[in-house]
């Protein structure tokens, strides 16, 4: 294989949305497992879950440029409503939404992957 070759390999590499999505979702599960909601605990946990999916994603995606943000709100009788977008290459690049709960709150995390080699 040519320099070359292995740098093509690395362009094309496809953003791995089902690895991705299991990864936040531990990640999540490992943070907020058996807590109550806590509004003193929602800027830890949120920061916690944050640099946890960021640091886990740059290790098996280091060719991608990656969003995370993630939102913990108390279970109540109001609706939730959140959208996102990103402009990328369909190919390669993508984004997962997880949304995880428990008796007492909301946690959703949204992650994007954009390839830096496009």
């Amino acid at each position: 294989m040519s320099v070359n070759d292995s740098n093509d390999l690395v362009e094309n590499e496809a953003f791995d949305l089902s690895h991705t999505t299991n990864i936040i979702r531990a990640i999540v599960e490992d943070v907020l497992n058996r807590n109550k909601f806590n509004e003193d605990n929602v800027n830890s946990w949120t920061r916690q879950i944050v640099d946890r999916c960021q640091q886990s994603l740059l290790e098996i995606h280091n060719s991608f440029k990656t969003i995370i943000t993630a939102m913990i709100i108390p279970k109540c009788e109001e609706n939730i409503h959140m959208s996102n977008a990103c402009l990328w290459d369909y190919e390669v690049d993508g984004s997962t939404i997880i949304k995880w709960e428990n008796n007492s709150m909301y946690c959703i995390v949204s992650a994007f992957a954009l390839s830096s080699t496009s």
